[in-house]
Protein backbone atom coordinates (compact mmCIF):
# COMPACT_ATOMS: atom_id res chain seq x y z
CA UNK A 1 0.00 0.00 0.00
CA UNK A 2 2.68 2.62 0.93
CA UNK A 3 4.61 1.73 -2.38
CA UNK A 4 1.14 2.50 -4.57
CA UNK A 5 1.19 5.89 -2.53
CA UNK A 6 4.06 7.05 -3.16
CA UNK A 7 3.68 6.09 -6.77
CA UNK A 8 0.86 8.55 -6.57
CA UNK A 9 3.25 10.93 -5.33
CA UNK A 10 5.63 10.93 -8.10
CA UNK A 11 2.71 11.09 -10.74
CA UNK A 12 2.19 14.42 -9.51
CA UNK A 13 5.75 15.27 -10.55
CA UNK A 14 5.13 14.84 -14.40
CA UNK A 15 2.31 17.78 -14.45
CA UNK A 16 4.14 20.17 -11.64
CA UNK A 17 7.11 20.51 -13.98
CA UNK A 18 4.95 22.12 -15.98
CA UNK A 19 5.00 25.08 -13.71
CA UNK A 20 8.50 26.07 -13.89
CA UNK A 21 8.48 27.29 -17.90
CA UNK A 22 4.73 28.48 -17.46
CA UNK A 23 5.52 30.61 -14.66
CA UNK A 24 8.74 31.80 -17.03
CA UNK A 25 6.65 32.27 -19.46
CA UNK A 26 4.27 34.50 -17.28
CA UNK A 27 6.68 36.41 -15.73
CA UNK A 28 8.53 37.63 -18.68
CA UNK A 29 5.08 38.82 -20.44
CA UNK A 30 4.36 40.61 -17.35
CA UNK A 31 7.64 42.25 -17.04
CA UNK A 32 6.94 43.62 -20.52
CA UNK A 33 3.95 45.21 -20.00
CA UNK A 34 4.59 47.08 -17.27
CA UNK A 35 4.58 50.81 -17.40
CA UNK A 36 7.41 51.58 -14.86
CA UNK A 37 9.41 49.28 -16.55
CA UNK A 38 8.84 49.79 -20.69
CA UNK A 39 6.82 53.48 -20.66
CA UNK A 40 4.76 54.71 -23.44
CA UNK A 41 4.82 50.99 -25.06
CA UNK A 42 2.60 49.69 -22.24
CA UNK A 43 -0.02 51.14 -23.85
CA UNK A 44 -2.91 48.87 -25.16
CA UNK A 45 -3.16 50.58 -28.80
CA UNK A 46 0.12 49.72 -29.21
CA UNK A 47 1.68 46.88 -31.11
CA UNK A 48 4.15 46.28 -28.49
CA UNK A 49 1.15 45.78 -25.31
CA UNK A 50 -0.59 44.37 -27.92
CA UNK A 51 1.95 41.36 -29.04
CA UNK A 52 3.14 40.83 -25.52
CA UNK A 53 -1.06 40.06 -24.48
CA UNK A 54 -1.63 37.33 -26.74
CA UNK A 55 1.79 35.60 -25.70
CA UNK A 56 0.52 35.90 -22.05
CA UNK A 57 -2.92 34.40 -22.94
CA UNK A 58 -0.01 31.65 -24.01
CA UNK A 59 1.57 31.90 -20.99
CA UNK A 60 -1.35 30.99 -18.90
CA UNK A 61 -2.76 28.27 -20.63
CA UNK A 62 -1.44 25.47 -18.25
CA UNK A 63 -2.53 27.85 -14.86
CA UNK A 64 -6.06 28.39 -16.78
CA UNK A 65 -6.59 24.72 -17.43
CA UNK A 66 -5.06 23.07 -14.47
CA UNK A 67 -7.36 20.42 -14.24
CA UNK A 68 -6.47 19.21 -17.80
CA UNK A 69 -2.92 18.84 -16.81
CA UNK A 70 -2.95 16.61 -13.68
CA UNK A 71 -6.13 14.78 -15.59
CA UNK A 72 -3.17 14.25 -18.51
CA UNK A 73 -0.07 13.51 -16.35
CA UNK A 74 -1.34 10.85 -14.01
CA UNK A 75 -2.24 8.81 -16.28
CA UNK A 76 1.83 8.36 -17.38
CA UNK A 77 3.12 7.45 -14.30
CA UNK A 78 0.27 4.99 -12.49
CA UNK A 79 -1.07 3.28 -15.79
CA UNK A 80 0.80 -0.20 -16.18
CA UNK A 81 0.48 -0.92 -20.12
CA UNK A 82 -0.09 1.41 -22.75
CA UNK A 83 0.27 5.04 -20.74
CA UNK A 84 -0.85 6.88 -23.82
CA UNK A 85 -3.94 4.96 -24.63
CA UNK A 86 -4.65 5.62 -20.39
CA UNK A 87 -3.81 9.44 -21.19
CA UNK A 88 -6.26 10.00 -24.20
CA UNK A 89 -8.56 7.73 -22.24
CA UNK A 90 -8.12 9.94 -19.32
CA UNK A 91 -9.02 13.08 -21.23
CA UNK A 92 -11.53 12.23 -22.75
CA UNK A 93 -13.65 10.72 -19.79
CA UNK A 94 -12.84 13.77 -17.55
CA UNK A 95 -14.39 15.95 -20.40
CA UNK A 96 -17.38 13.18 -20.65
CA UNK A 97 -17.69 13.59 -16.62
CA UNK A 98 -18.00 17.77 -17.61
CA UNK A 99 -20.74 17.52 -19.77
CA UNK A 100 -22.88 15.13 -17.94
CA UNK A 101 -22.19 17.78 -14.97
CA UNK A 102 -22.95 20.45 -16.92
CA UNK A 103 -26.45 18.83 -18.46
CA UNK A 104 -27.71 17.96 -14.80
CA UNK A 105 -26.93 21.25 -13.46
CA UNK A 106 -28.96 22.59 -16.12
CA UNK A 107 -31.92 20.87 -16.28
CA UNK A 108 -31.86 20.47 -12.16
CA UNK A 109 -29.80 23.17 -11.07
CA UNK A 110 -31.13 26.18 -8.72
CA UNK A 111 -32.18 27.57 -12.78
CA UNK A 112 -34.33 24.78 -13.03
CA UNK A 113 -36.32 22.14 -11.22
CA UNK A 114 -33.95 23.18 -8.00
CA UNK A 115 -32.74 19.70 -6.78
CA UNK A 116 -28.82 20.68 -7.02
CA UNK A 117 -27.96 23.76 -4.79
CA UNK A 118 -25.66 25.39 -7.68
CA UNK A 119 -27.49 27.86 -9.90
CA UNK A 120 -25.90 26.91 -13.80
CA UNK A 121 -27.64 30.48 -14.80
CA UNK A 122 -25.06 32.35 -13.03
CA UNK A 123 -22.61 34.22 -15.57
CA UNK A 124 -19.24 33.58 -15.45
CA UNK A 125 -15.94 34.48 -17.91
CA UNK A 126 -13.58 32.31 -20.10
CA UNK A 127 -10.75 33.05 -17.88
CA UNK A 128 -12.57 32.33 -14.94
CA UNK A 129 -12.00 35.79 -13.27
CA UNK A 130 -15.14 36.05 -11.91
CA UNK A 131 -16.35 32.38 -10.84
CA UNK A 132 -14.90 32.79 -7.33
CA UNK A 133 -17.71 31.84 -4.83
CA UNK A 134 -19.52 30.63 -7.81
CA UNK A 135 -19.33 26.95 -7.38
CA UNK A 136 -18.67 26.98 -11.06
CA UNK A 137 -15.80 27.17 -13.16
CA UNK A 138 -15.34 27.10 -17.20
CA UNK A 139 -12.67 24.40 -18.09
CA UNK A 140 -12.22 23.30 -21.48
CA UNK A 141 -14.98 25.55 -22.67
CA UNK A 142 -17.44 23.71 -20.15
CA UNK A 143 -18.96 25.79 -17.62
CA UNK A 144 -19.59 23.10 -15.14
CA UNK A 145 -18.86 22.74 -10.94
CA UNK A 146 -15.78 23.71 -10.12
CA UNK A 147 -14.12 20.78 -7.89
CA UNK A 148 -10.21 22.19 -8.38
CA UNK A 149 -7.35 19.46 -8.87
CA UNK A 150 -9.34 16.93 -6.22
CA UNK A 151 -12.03 16.09 -8.85
CA UNK A 152 -9.31 15.99 -11.73
CA UNK A 153 -7.35 13.66 -9.67
CA UNK A 154 -10.40 11.55 -8.55
CA UNK A 155 -11.23 11.23 -12.16
CA UNK A 156 -8.30 10.59 -13.58
CA UNK A 157 -7.84 7.96 -10.45
CA UNK A 158 -10.75 6.12 -11.92
CA UNK A 159 -9.93 5.89 -15.35
CA UNK A 160 -6.58 4.56 -14.62
CA UNK A 161 -7.95 1.96 -12.29
CA UNK A 162 -10.34 0.88 -14.76
CA UNK A 163 -7.30 1.02 -17.63
CA UNK A 164 -5.05 -1.46 -15.28
CA UNK A 165 -7.78 -3.56 -14.79
CA UNK A 166 -9.81 -3.96 -18.48
CA UNK A 167 -7.33 -2.58 -21.16
CA UNK A 168 -6.15 -5.83 -21.97
CA UNK A 169 -9.23 -7.95 -21.65
CA UNK A 170 -10.32 -9.87 -24.31
CA UNK A 171 -13.54 -10.07 -25.67
CA UNK A 172 -15.40 -12.08 -28.22
CA UNK A 173 -14.03 -11.95 -32.01
CA UNK A 174 -17.57 -10.12 -32.97
CA UNK A 175 -17.01 -7.49 -29.83
CA UNK A 176 -13.14 -7.45 -31.30
CA UNK A 177 -13.28 -3.47 -32.24
CA UNK A 178 -14.35 -2.61 -29.08
CA UNK A 179 -11.16 -4.19 -27.22
CA UNK A 180 -8.86 -1.93 -25.10
CA UNK A 181 -9.70 1.87 -25.16
CA UNK A 182 -13.00 1.40 -26.97
CA UNK A 183 -13.58 -0.94 -23.94
CA UNK A 184 -12.06 1.52 -20.90
CA UNK A 185 -13.98 4.33 -22.31
CA UNK A 186 -17.09 2.35 -22.36
CA UNK A 187 -16.75 1.45 -19.14
CA UNK A 188 -16.02 4.78 -17.29
CA UNK A 189 -18.86 6.70 -19.44
CA UNK A 190 -21.61 4.25 -17.68
CA UNK A 191 -19.71 5.34 -14.52
CA UNK A 192 -19.43 8.70 -15.17
CA UNK A 193 -23.11 8.95 -15.05
CA UNK A 194 -23.30 8.15 -11.39
CA UNK A 195 -20.20 9.76 -10.46
CA UNK A 196 -21.38 12.92 -12.19
CA UNK A 197 -24.65 13.00 -10.15
CA UNK A 198 -22.60 12.45 -6.76
CA UNK A 199 -20.58 15.72 -7.60
CA UNK A 200 -23.31 17.60 -8.65
CA UNK A 201 -25.60 16.51 -5.36
CA UNK A 202 -23.08 16.38 -2.86
CA UNK A 203 -19.79 18.54 -4.23
CA UNK A 204 -21.25 21.62 -2.86
CA UNK A 205 -21.34 20.53 0.99
CA UNK A 206 -17.76 19.23 0.17
CA UNK A 207 -17.08 22.63 -1.05
CA UNK A 208 -18.48 24.72 2.55
CA UNK A 209 -16.30 21.53 4.51
CA UNK A 210 -13.25 22.50 2.30
CA UNK A 211 -13.45 25.92 2.84
CA UNK A 212 -14.08 25.67 6.80
CA UNK A 213 -10.94 23.93 6.87
CA UNK A 214 -8.89 26.42 5.26
CA UNK A 215 -10.57 29.57 6.78
CA UNK A 216 -9.57 27.60 10.08
CA UNK A 217 -6.00 27.96 8.86
CA UNK A 218 -6.47 31.25 7.60
CA UNK A 219 -8.07 32.91 10.59
CA UNK A 220 -6.51 30.62 13.65
CA UNK A 221 -2.93 32.75 13.35
CA UNK A 222 0.34 30.56 14.78
CA UNK A 223 -1.80 27.78 15.24
CA UNK A 224 -3.11 27.17 11.89
CA UNK A 225 -0.04 27.52 10.30
CA UNK A 226 1.41 24.92 13.00
CA UNK A 227 -1.11 22.52 12.06
CA UNK A 228 -0.70 23.43 8.24
CA UNK A 229 3.02 22.88 8.26
CA UNK A 230 2.81 19.39 10.15
CA UNK A 231 0.14 17.97 8.20
CA UNK A 232 2.48 18.85 4.64
CA UNK A 233 5.43 17.30 6.32
CA UNK A 234 3.75 14.46 7.96
CA UNK A 235 1.97 13.06 4.81
CA UNK A 236 5.33 13.54 2.57
CA UNK A 237 6.12 10.10 2.33
CA UNK A 238 3.20 9.17 1.16
CA UNK A 239 2.96 11.74 -1.01
CA UNK A 240 -0.55 12.61 0.47
CA UNK A 241 0.85 16.00 1.56
CA UNK A 242 -0.75 17.02 -1.86
CA UNK A 243 -3.89 17.75 -0.89
CA UNK A 244 -2.59 19.79 1.54
CA UNK A 245 -1.05 22.76 -0.16
CA UNK A 246 -2.68 22.23 -3.28
CA UNK A 247 -5.79 24.19 -2.56
CA UNK A 248 -3.63 26.92 -1.49
CA UNK A 249 -0.99 27.07 -4.03
CA UNK A 250 -3.84 26.39 -7.05
CA UNK A 251 -6.46 26.73 -5.35
CA UNK A 252 -8.66 29.49 -4.19
CA UNK A 253 -8.01 28.64 -0.58
CA UNK A 254 -6.77 31.72 0.29
CA UNK A 255 -6.62 33.93 -3.26
CA UNK A 256 -9.45 33.42 -5.93
CA UNK A 257 -7.25 31.59 -8.54
CA UNK A 258 -4.64 30.28 -6.05
CA UNK A 259 -1.20 31.69 -5.35
CA UNK A 260 0.60 30.41 -8.35
CA UNK A 261 -1.42 32.19 -10.43
CA UNK A 262 -2.87 35.26 -8.66
CA UNK A 263 1.07 36.05 -7.76
CA UNK A 264 2.22 37.14 -11.28
CA UNK A 265 -0.94 38.48 -12.29
CA UNK A 266 -0.91 41.15 -9.39
CA UNK A 267 3.13 41.86 -9.46
CA UNK A 268 2.84 44.98 -10.84
CA UNK A 269 1.07 46.18 -8.78
CA UNK A 270 2.54 45.05 -5.80
CA UNK A 271 5.83 46.79 -7.76
CA UNK A 272 4.48 50.10 -7.88
CA UNK A 273 3.41 49.57 -4.14
CA UNK A 274 6.10 50.48 -1.21
CA UNK A 275 3.71 48.63 1.18
CA UNK A 276 5.36 45.53 2.74
CA UNK A 277 4.62 42.51 0.72
CA UNK A 278 2.95 41.17 4.32
CA UNK A 279 0.16 43.86 3.67
CA UNK A 280 0.03 43.18 0.22
CA UNK A 281 0.19 39.28 -0.53
CA UNK A 282 -0.30 37.80 2.66
CA UNK A 283 -0.95 34.33 1.61
CA UNK A 284 2.57 34.00 -0.44
CA UNK A 285 4.41 35.23 2.40
CA UNK A 286 2.76 32.86 5.07
CA UNK A 287 3.10 29.88 2.55
CA UNK A 288 6.75 30.45 2.13
CA UNK A 289 7.96 31.01 5.69
CA UNK A 290 6.22 27.46 5.90
CA UNK A 291 7.88 26.03 2.94
CA UNK A 292 10.86 27.40 3.17
CA UNK A 293 11.97 25.75 6.56
CA UNK A 294 12.30 22.30 4.72
CA UNK A 295 14.33 22.13 1.71
CA UNK A 296 12.54 19.07 0.60
CA UNK A 297 10.90 19.87 -3.15
CA UNK A 298 6.94 20.10 -2.58
CA UNK A 299 6.31 17.16 -4.86
CA UNK A 300 7.65 13.09 -3.63
CA UNK A 301 10.43 12.96 -6.32
CA UNK A 302 11.42 9.61 -7.21
CA UNK A 303 15.09 8.36 -6.81
CA UNK A 304 16.20 8.80 -10.50
CA UNK A 305 14.64 12.63 -10.57
CA UNK A 306 17.89 14.51 -12.09
CA UNK A 307 19.24 17.55 -9.92
CA UNK A 308 17.45 19.93 -12.57
CA UNK A 309 14.17 18.53 -12.24
CA UNK A 310 14.45 19.28 -8.57
CA UNK A 311 15.24 22.57 -8.55
CA UNK A 312 13.01 23.16 -11.46
CA UNK A 313 9.85 21.84 -9.26
CA UNK A 314 11.34 24.49 -6.97
CA UNK A 315 10.80 27.29 -8.86
CA UNK A 316 7.13 27.67 -9.48
CA UNK A 317 6.05 29.28 -6.43
CA UNK A 318 6.43 33.21 -5.31
CA UNK A 319 9.01 31.97 -2.46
Amino acid sequence: MMEKIQRFGSAMLAPVLLFAFAGLAVGIGTVATLPNIVGDLANEDTFWYQAWTVWLDGAWTVFRQIELLFVLGLPIALAKTANARAVLEAGMVYLTFNYLVAGMLNFWGQGGSGFFQLDYNTSISLDNSDSYGTGLKIIAGIKTIDTGIFGAIIISAIVVWVHNRYFDKKLPDFLGIFQGTQFVYAICFFLMMPIAFIFAWLWPYAQHGIASMQGFFIASGALGVWIYTFLERILIPTGLHHFIYSPFMFGNAVTPNGIVKDWPTHISEFAKSDKPLRELFPAAVSHCTVTRRSSRPSVSLPPSTPRHAVRSVKKFSPC
